[in-house]
């Protein structure tokens, strides 16, 4: 079967996916480095020694990496659609909220440090669209909506969840320790935060173009409903099921309600809120095969038990021994792949092997 496919038919597959129907999985390729830093040649030249600030990011050559990123991406043909977003580098929230950040060349990241005063829930500050952070995001937005002209689709960006940002915030694992040692504390922060990243979701949605009826998604590659946003709480991880459902859960639930469509990415390590998540009401459902992690087989009792209420999509390195069984094991309906590809010619070969 040919892997290369329009964008249109590409389109009407994800339409299927989310309606469960979709007669195949469907299989897509992530071509190239995950880090950000080492994807994006625009951003080779922030500096290391200082903190970041929105001039740091000329948007300019941004927008070429997303022409060379979309070709690349063309170049493996399958079911997927590259997207663009504000540079997922940049760990916006964090730094909107007041956390300095810096570029670290060696991982690939730009990572969030903590901020130099917080205390509690005054220490939130009220959403601003016009702060210089929210400008430049909206700047990246509006300038990838000119270039691409329709060619590939925009998304919102990363955006770490209220784990996440309660451990950027208060530091590490010692969120923990203030929900056990100052519970109202952090139950208004919660709230702040969740108002917070609901605002800037609602901020890039409306500048984001509709692409044949929907819209991207950053990394995931994946055509999505329109008013779709992506989430993630990794920091759940750190949580017990009580700490999560009394903390975090009214909250996930809320940015839920918030949209009209919500995707939650997972990693399979710890704690995965998995349970409560379907009970939330998500589009779909996205959980890593991680690398050293538990395998697509030890896996299968929760792909099998995602599938059953909602469509699922599985990310990773995903080794031949993965593939074989997540194609081997799975059911079709409402299952998509995005498999992480060192070249086209492999992901000729992985698509050759599975879709029949």
């Amino acid at each position: 079967m040919n892997q290369f496919r329009s964008i249109a038919e590409r389109v009407e597959r994800f339409r299927r996916f989310y309606e469960r129907r979709n007669d195949r999985p469907l299989l897509g390729f992530f071509v190239g480095s995950d880090y950000p830093l080492h994807r994006y040649e625009a951003s080779r030249t922030l500096p290391t020694d200082r903190t970041l600030v929105p001039a740091d990011f000329e948007v300019e050559p941004y927008l070429d990496d997303c022409d060379r990123l979309f070709d690349l991406h063309e170049s493996c043909g399958g079911d997927f659609i590259w997207s663009g977003s504000a540079f997922w580098g940049i760990p916006w929230l964090e730094v909107a909220l007041g956390c300095p950040v810096k570029a670290d060349h060696s991982t690939g990241s730009i990572h969030a440090e903590l901020p130099p005063s917080f205390r509690g829930p005054d220490d939130v500050p009220e959403f601003d669209a016009r702060s210089p952070w929210m400008l430049k995001a909206v700047e990246f937005l509006e300038r990838m909506a000119h270039r691409s002209a329709g060619r590939w689709p925009i998304g919102t960006t990363r955006m770490r969840g209220i784990s996440d940002l309660l451990s950027a915030l208060y530091g590490g694992t010692d969120f923990i320790m203030a929900m056990l040692d100052r519970p109202d504390d952090v139950k208004r922060v919660c709230e702040r935060l969740t108002e917070f990243w609901i605002a800037f979701g609602k901020l890039q949605l409306r500048h984001i173009p509709p692409f044949y009826g929907g819209l991207g998604s950053f990394y995931y590659n994946m055509w999505a409903p329109p008013g779709t946003i992506w989430h993630q709480e990794d920091a759940a991880a750190l949580l017990s099921p009580q700490l999560y459902d009394e903390f975090i859960r009214p909250w996930d639930e809320r940015i839920v309600a918030s949209f009209d469509g919500c995707i939650m990415h997972q990693h399979p390590t710890r704690f995965v809120p998995t349970d409560f998540y379907l009970k939330m009401g998500f589009t779909a459902l996205e959980l890593h095969v991680d690398k050293g992690g538990p395998s697509a087989e030890a896996l299968y009792p929760q792909h099998r038990k995602i599938m059953e209420r909602v469509p699922l999509l599985i990310w990773g390195d995903l080794p031949r021994a993965d593939l074989d069984w997540i194609f081997g094991n799975l059911p079709t309906a409402g299952l998509a792949v995005l498999a992480l590809v060192r070249d086209p010619s492999q992901a000729a070969d992985v698509w050759k092997r599975y879709v029949k």
